[in-house]
């Protein structure tokens, strides 16, 4: 069974560069439109360092629009769960967030925040904002009442019921939300990096798209791909060992 989850997945990708290398020699498209794989991965190793270290600074500007986004997202969820009141003011803010292109802010956010890299952490903090706070609140709304009853029995602390009761119970929530933000901040970064900037993959492949090196924008595409990819199935390694942690001791 694992030997079929390491196979499969590199049967499809073995599957997909061969009808790709096979559309190229069909319609012998030039290299400037349509780059077959095996151009895109000589680019990729004769640019590997330039492209490597461009690539640690999308994912470092992701990365910590992720952790924060999600880390404020999660206390807003924790504070309407003791406050419900104020759920009918953040929640309006929440969405007016998500539904706002990111793309029309983030010139804005160059001009208030410069175009180094917290104008890009901020764009993919504002991208990632939403989906954590809504699955964080789904979970809490569907604590059952007979256990909320009984940790107010035994007069539990707001700090206890967190502990104990809300945060193993959110847990699968809170890394669904997790996994859809691990990628959008990928993308939050690398939209910020096309507005404005002078390094990361973004930067590299707006150069390469107005150089008419398509091959090498095909070989930054192809790394953002697997930095997107990569951080999802990290988060997914840890869900899988907390959420099954948490499991075995309640």
């Amino acid at each position: 069974m694992k030997i079929n989850k390491v196979i499969i997945p590199l049967a499809e990708l073995l599957l997909f560069f061969t009808v790709w290398q096979g559309a190229v020699l069909i319609t012998r498209a030039p290299d400037y439109l349509f780059p077959s794989p095996l151009k895109v991965f000589s680019i990729l190793i004769s640019n590997s360092r330039l492209i490597l270290s461009n690539a640690l600074l999308t994912f470092g500007e992701a990365f910590t629009g992720f952790i924060l986004a999600n880390f404020i997202s999660v206390l807003i969820a924790f504070f309407i769960a003791f406050n419900g009141k104020i759920e009918n003011i953040v929640m309006p803010v929440a969405i007016a967030i998500k539904t706002i292109p990111v793309i029309a802010l983030t010139p804005l956010l160059i001009l208030w925040f410069g175009s180094g890299s917290s104008s890009k952490i901020i764009t993919a903090m504002l991208i990632c904002f939403f989906p954590a706070l809504v699955n964080v609140l789904r979970g809490i709304k569907s604590l059952e009442a007979n256990l909320l009853a009984l940790f107010k029995v035994y007069e539990a602390s707001k700090m206890q019921l967190v502990k104990m009761l809300i945060f193993p119970s959110i847990l699968p929530y809170l890394f669904s939300a997790l996994k859809v933000s691990s990628s959008l901040a990928v993308v939050g970064a690398l939209v910020g990096e096309f507005i404005g900037a002078n390094k990361g993959l973004g930067f590299l492949i707006i150069s390469g798209y107005y150089n008419m090196n398509t091959a090498f924008v095909f070989a930054a595409i192809s790394v953002s791909s697997i930095m997107g990819i990569s951080f999802y199935y990290l988060i997914h390694f840890f869900e899988k060992k907390l959420v099954l942690k948490s499991e075995l001791i309640s």
